[in-house]
């Protein structure tokens, strides 16, 4: 049995294994190939040697059998300094005299316990569609592939994670490798069980003498809630290199955006709304979607920006002689290819394909790779694409003077068998898409310091190789406050306790006005509201986001209670688990104090009972300010932090220490 801390596997002579957490067993498993697997024979004991590697020093166990003509070997790292985990990796080689056809490899497949398995909430991290929970109950029955690579005119991607918890505790499956992998993350749940795996389904040959390696895999055991499996992720990956940038100040900046125009936003709209702007204490505005004529050749459109670049840098004049800051809609690596077209504008053909039109990824069948707009998709394999998407970048920043990026739609890249791109590997454009980004995010940065560069997934998860190109990350498109809340915790555990994570527009929370959500779990806040209110304006818009007179007041109170506490920047404390705590809580340290955040599960929803505020020293006395409403509810002990209170929907409390 190799042990860390409260975590083991107990490796038995098939390569099956135990899998425990504080001594509860909560999986079995198994590591099968060509869909089987069975007894094996030659078994060696474990070998044991001390390791050094990026991750740190250790020990690694070793143990071998053979299947058939397939010999298998699996390592186990344990590291110092990253407890409760394991690492564990498989190679397969085949001893025979013929080829042998593997149509799927699962290292590992697990069963989970069914008598832990129960109450079970999961947090499954690839990228599947559009408007997923991140985390949810599991239900009694569940097929999900959760496959990590691109999907054809969808998303795609994620972080390859998977972890199951409840009241006694949470397993992790997560590979590391700081490469995105083509595999699948399947969870299948029935009457028989729960079965979770990393699974390659592509056919492969191994042939006679043919070595196999499979991606690292880490198994972890945890307390509470997905942030802890995150941070735990986040810190095997920034030791390999793969780290979230530091943040700077404008990050946490409030911002609006032009998408409450939707997609005709003139440059009169945007600089008109300034003024009010300033008023509200926002200076960050989103010149956002269909500013441009076509996907991929990047300029102002004639009916919007009538004269061209001018009217665009024109525009970014105003907004920064208002002392204001401007970021740029675009969605790089893809085309128009005459195919398809999104809402009202019918696809044409961009200029930079006619020019280079063996730039486009090519599926294994020879199809145009498209993504979740239906648009074709350049190669970032190709050094030629990247310099294209280099020099796009320096236009946007230098040129145009914009002062960072909003990157939407982006998910992941597929493998590219376009043969005349000469690839030595068709995943070359897997990898190139997270250097394009790289490459985005250091360009802009270098030109100017302050800017910021979004990424948003719209509805669903970064790819984990995008870590390092972002400064901030948002909660994309959430569909109610519950996964705005969610994803904010999510990426504060992803990223970094004092990342930046974008709320994204109030207007998508409950009711439109759920800013208690947006800014008591630790957001950035955003906004996307027209004004002046003109009727020729609304008759254009699918939806109407004015910003009245009403509106405008609880607005400006929040936008000002942003500008006074700026928890955005604070420090998200993990003390409570989304799942199994009631009232939901999400607490955050800024300056010292202490901030909670409680929340029902409506706007509408009241609850009369007993808080436990968690996170003080139990030697001190603290007064209790509902600093929303500006009422002191009275003071607590460290050594008993619980109170009786009322509340509908949210109850935002600062904690102060009382001076003895």
């Amino acid at each position: 049995m190799i042990t860390n801390k409260n975590f083991s596997v107990a490796m038995q002579d098939d390569l099956a294994f135990d899998v425990r957490g504080r001594n509860l067993l909560l999986a079995k498993g198994d590591v099968l190939f060509g869909n089987a697997g069975g007894a094996g024979s030659d078994f060696q004991t474990m070998n044991e040697e001390a390791i050094s590697t990026l991750l740190g020093t250790g020990k690694r166990f070793t143990w071998s059998t053979q299947r058939g003509d397939v010999h298998i070997t699996v390592i186990v790292d344990s590291y110092d300094g990253l407890d409760d985990c394991l690492i564990l990796q498989w190679t397969f080689k085949n001893m025979g005299n013929e080829g042998i056809h593997l149509n799927s490899i699962s290292a590992p497949v697990l069963a989970l316990d069914p008598t832990w398995a129960q109450n079970l909430w999961t947090m499954q991290g690839a990228s599947i569609t559009w408007g997923q929970d991140f985390a949810f109950e599991l239900p009694s029955e569940l097929e999900r592939e959760n496959y990590l690579g691109h999907i054809q005119s969808g998303e795609g991607g994620g972080i390859p994670i998977l972890y199951f918890w409840n009241r006694s505790g949470g397993l992790s499956l997560a590979h590391i490798e700081t490469t995105q992998e083509l595999w699948c993350m399947p969870v299948s749940v029935s009457k028989s069980g729960t079965r979770i795996s990393f699974e390659d389904r592509r056919n492969r040959t191994l042939n006679p003498n043919g070595v196999f390696q499979s991606p690292r895999v880490m198994l972890s055991f945890h307390q509470g809630d997905f942030f802890e499996p995150l941070k735990l992720y986040r810190e095997v990956m920034s030791r390999q290199g793969l780290k979230a940038p530091e943040p700077n100040s404008e990050d946490f900046a409030p911002a609006w955006c032009s998408w409450g125009y939707e997609f005709d936003v003139k440059p009169s709209e945007v600089t008109g709304i300034v003024p009010k702007l300033k008023e509200l204490g926002i200076h960050w505005l989103t010149l956002d979607d269909r500013w441009f004529d076509r996907y991929g050749d990047w300029n102002p459109r004639t009916d919007t920006f009538p004269n061209g670049v001018k009217d665009l840098k024109d525009m970014n004049d105003q907004i920064h002689a208002a002392g204001a800051l401007s970021q740029i809609w675009w969605y790089p690596l893809c085309v128009e290819d005459g195919v398809g077209g999104w809402d009202a504008q019918v696809y044409g053909t961009s200029r930079t394909l006619k020019n280079y039109n063996n730039w486009l990824v090519l599926n294994a069948d020879g199809s145009v790779a498209r993504n979740n707009r239906g648009l074709a998709m350049l190669c970032p394999g190709l050094p030629k694409v990247r310099d294209y998407t280099a020099a796009l970048t320096r236009k946007f920043i230098r040129d145009w003077d914009f002062d960072g990026h909003k990157l939407d739609n982006i998910y992941t890249m597929p493998a590219c068998y376009n043969p005349t791109h000469n690839h030595a590997d068709p995943e070359e454009s897997v990898r190139g898409f997270a250097e394009v980004y790289r490459q985005i995010f250091d360009i802009t940065r270098e030109l100017k310091p302050y800017s910021v560069t979004q990424i948003c997934p719209c509805g669903s998860t970064l790819t984990h190789t995008l870590i390092s190109a972002t400064d901030q990350t948002v909660t994309a498109d959430p569909t109610s406050s519950a996964q705005i809340r969610q994803r904010i915790k999510f990426y504060k555990g992803l990223m970094g306790e004092r990342a930046a994570v974008f709320a994204d527009h109030v207007e998508l929370s409950d009711g439109g006005v759920d800013f208690a959500s947006c800014f008591g779990a630790g957001g950035v806040l955003a906004t996307k509201f027209i004004h002046p209110l003109e009727d020729s304006v609304k008759s254009r818009l699918h939806e109407y986001w004015p910003l009245t007179e009403e509106k405008e007041l609880l607005w400006k109170k929040w936008f000002d209670l942003a500008a006074q506490h700026s928890l955005a920047n604070g420090e998200y404390l993990n003390l409570y688990d989304l799942a199994f705590d009631f009232p939901e809580t999400h607490t955050i340290r800024k300056d010292g104090e202490l901030y909670y955040g409680f929340f029902c599960h409506t706007l509408e929803e009241q609850y009369s009972g007993q808080i436990e505020l968690r996170g003080l020293d139990e030697t001190k006395t603290y007064q209790v300010l509902d600093y929303v409403n500006e009422y002191v509810l009275g003071k607590i002990t460290g050594a008993n932090p619980r109170m009786q209170v009322k509340m509908q929907g949210a109850l935002l409390l600062k904690l102060t220490l009382v001076e003895e």
